[in-house]
């Protein structure tokens, strides 16, 4: 009788430690694919409203946004405020809203420029982006490939359903097409740096570019590069894929499996 007991007993450990494992690893995993679309979100979010801020300064504006400029065109320093209003639907079918406050010392292009974006009551499609961003340029690099110091400081991404992602990030980015031409519709930014933050669940995380992230001003989303990333004391990678223009990126844990995470519109 106590031999089938302890039998039982061993069983029901074994069968609850077993059970534990599958919900630990469920967490885990749950954990890092929550910090992957984070991660994805945030780069997302910001390099193309930096794009937006080339379009808008470049294209003066409109009826959508409107653009102003506190000092007369072409004078330096000055301030560009970018006026989306209560909805501004951009050619991508992206719904923006809110004001963009750019202070800038210089064209962008000239060596020792500096740009300051701040986001005053800003959404794209209801989601709420805050902070600063900096840019500055480093003059061009040995390849003759115009270089950039760009700091996010207090970003935060609200999104519809009350949740939210805080970040900092450091980045050297580089423009690697386009510099030839005025408009910005055909410039592809290469970037590497690091970044730190807090997920929507409140877990911290550290991000690290692997593989320099690619974005194409004529492409909605980042559309190659991988950053390894480490939520609590897991880690992972996020690759965002090989140069094709799609939302598809590929997350992929320690232990070696791979999961699709589909990129914000």
């Amino acid at each position: 009788m106590k031999k089938s007991i302890l039998i039982l007993l061993i069983l029901g450990i074994g069968s609850f430690t077993f059970h534990a494992c599958l919900q630990n690893d469920r967490g885990n995993e749950d954990l890092l694919v929550t910090t992957a679309d984070d991660l994805s979100a945030s780069e997302d979010y910001s390099d193309q409203t930096d794009i937006d801020v080339d379009m808008a300064i470049e294209e003066r504006g409109g009826s959508c946004p409107t653009v102003t400029f506190a000092q007369p065109e072409g004078t330096w320093p000055n301030t560009i405020t970018i006026d989306f209003g209560a909805s501004c639907t951009r050619a991508d079918g992206r719904v923006l809203s809110g004001r963009l406050i750019v202070d800038q010392t210089a064209p962008l292009r000239q060596p020792g420029a500096e740009r300051v974006v701040n986001h005053d009551n800003f959404f794209v499609d209801g989601n709420q982006l805050e902070g600063t961003r900096q840019w500055t340029n480093n003059g061009q690099n040995a390849d003759g490939l115009w270089s950039y110091t760009v700091e996010a400081t207090n970003m935060k991404l609200t999104f519809t359903d009350g949740t939210f992602t805080t970040w900092n990030k450091l980045r050297t980015t580089t423009l690697t097409e386009g510099a030839g031409t005025v408009t910005p519709l055909d410039d592809v930014w290469s970037s590497i740096g690091s970044a730190s933050g807090i997920n929507r669940n409140g877990i911290p995380f550290t991000a690290t570019i692997m593989e320099p992230l690619i974005k194409k001003a004529s492409c909605r989303w980042i559309s190659q590069g991988i950053i390894e990333f480490t939520a609590g004391l897991r880690t992972g990678t996020l690759n965002f894929g090989n140069g094709n223009c799609d939302r598809l990126g590929t997350l992929t844990l320690a232990n070696g499996d791979s999961f699709t995470v589909r990129l914000r519109r």
